[in-house]
């Protein structure tokens, strides 16, 4: 009776598959085709992105037959477009300005095509990584820019290369408070608004900061718990190198780096004697205990400039390199080099005591930049992500320009006149930029100073504002760099 079943059953089914009707389960229903269509983008027309950071968008396309992608016009600088095959593509690649791009698309299949325009948005500054200033002497803006015929090279020539930056103040006299507030944002007090005369002295003790960093009392040497531009990008793992012109030419005046007086002594550097130029008040990173309290580090990074050949003075430590011999490859470049040159070359001294003088000393100025501002310029850091600003410490001492900007205030232990001995700062100097990201020829005329140079170096390494450089109302952010 089984098997008879069975067989009944087979027959039946047979029969059912000869009249095509099955049961649905033992139907196979055939693929259904998707049907064509034409590209459509699904990705968002605007987007929102910051200069100098590395993005990767994927471009969305629905289609049938699975659309391609290709940009109809060039991308923008620093950009490429990839097709991944898949109804997708990635733009890749990074902004080196802010400002706004739009990358020009389109979607085509077999069906049609379409357009989109993607815009970005693009905000924050350039991706400067390699910052060089060289800090001139005692010089107002109408004697030197004012009056190209004096120095050419340094009014003329490099503001065509660069931006002139003609309403740029000093903060104070004379000219020590200058270095310190250009890499500490430290406002000017009454020892080194006299250049400490009275000698390498420290802070009194317990004197403290105030809740915005600023050292109170009077002094020269600053405390360990003062920070510095220096120790900001130590932290931030960037290297930094003070270059400092004939510093250790005479070993018996000063060490040959890391050169400075023991705290409480006498400089005996504050004149040039022959053969040796180098002045210790000019020497910012050795007035902050952080710096010298780790003697090492210090005469890794505050050393002699050298020449331009790479010979640096007899006495130089194995392994210590000048500025020529660093600027040969991007690896062995600092972050951030201060130049100071010599007190011939930056136009302190006129006639000079320390070398043979030229016809003025503005020429002797000119003199020290033909020579060093080519091999900066032509170095692999610079031509890649660099800027070099040229200014003075501060404006005429004879008689004395104390002008002001950008919202400076008194320390909290200046003179009666105000950080500029004779009114609230140090005058107006002047400066020039020079970048790849700089359109040459750009003239600035927003005010700008010292703090204002320590602020927009900090905000483009991502440093927080140190002391005085938390409260400047303008840096070198708009009207400056390219858009």
């Amino acid at each position: 009776m089984v098997r008879r079943a069975i067989v009944v059953t087979a027959v039946i089914f047979t029969a059912l598959s000869v009249f095509g009707v099955l049961p649905a389960q033992a139907q196979t229903v055939a693929p259904r085709s998707k049907p064509l269509s034409v590209p459509v983008f699904i990705n968002r027309s605007a987007v929102r992105r910051r200069a100098d950071v590395p993005i990767s968008f994927t471009v969305r396309v629905r289609g049938n037959p699975t659309p391609s992608i290709q940009a109809t016009r060039a991308v923008p600088k620093g950009l490429s477009l990839q097709d991944n095959g898949n109804g997708t593509a990635t733009i890749s690649g990074s902004f080196a300005f802010a400002g706004t791009y739009t990358v020009f698309l389109r979607a085509t299949n077999s069906q049609g095509s379409v357009t989109q325009d993607l815009t970005f948005s693009v905000r924050g500054l350039p991706g400067v990584r390699h910052v060089f200033v060289i800090m001139l002497e005692n010089a107002g803006y109408n004697s030197t820019f004012g009056s190209p015929a004096n120095d050419p090279y340094l009014a003329t020539t490099l503001p065509s290369q660069g931006a002139l930056l003609k309403n740029y103040y000093g903060t104070g006299h004379y000219s020590n408070d200058n270095y310190i507030g250009f890499i500490s944002g430290q406002p000017p007090n009454v020892d080194n608004q006299f250049d400490c005369v009275g000698g390498f002295v420290g802070f009194p003790a317990g004197a403290g900061q105030s809740s915005a960093g600023i050292q109170q009392g009077t002094g020269c040497v600053y405390p360990p718990a003062v920070q510095t531009l220096a120790g900001q990008l130590t932290a931030k793992g960037y290297k930094w190198k003070g270059y400092m012109q004939d510093m250790g030419n005479v070993p018996t005046r000063e060490a040959t780096t890391c050169a400075h007086p023991p705290i409480g002594s006498p400089d005996p550097s504050f004149i040039a004697v022959p053969g040796d130029g180098y002045a210790t008040r000019h020497d910012p990173f050795v007035y902050f205990q952080s710096i010298i309290d780790q003697p090492a580090l210090c005469s890794r990074r505050v050393v002699p400039l050298g020449s331009v050949t790479g010979a640096m003075p007899a006495n130089t430590p194995p392994g210590v390199t000048g500025l020529a011999a660093d600027l040969r490859s991007i690896a062995t470049t600092p972050n951030f080099s201060f130049i100071t040159p010599n007190l011939c070359y930056d136009g302190h001294d006129y006639p000079c005591i320390n070398q043979p003088s030229g016809p003025s000393r503005l020429a002797d100025i000119d003199s020290f930049l033909r020579t060093w501002v080519p091999l900066i310029e032509s170095s692999p850091a610079f031509k890649k992500n660099g800027l070099l600003e040229i200014t003075f410490d501060e404006g005429n001492i004879s008689p004395i320009d104390a002008r002001a900007c950008c919202g400076e205030t008194p320390g909290p232990a200046t003179l009666s006149g105000g950080n500029g001995i004779a009114g609230p700062g140090g005058g107006h100097i002047g400066a020039v930029l020079i970048s790849p990201f700089i359109t040459p020829g750009t003239v600035v005329t927003k005010k700008l100073n010292h703090y204002s140079s320590l602020a927009s170096i900090e905000d483009l390494f991502g440093l927080p504002r140190l002391a005085e450089a938390k409260t400047v109302t303008s840096t070198f952010d708009k009207g400056v760099f390219k858009r």
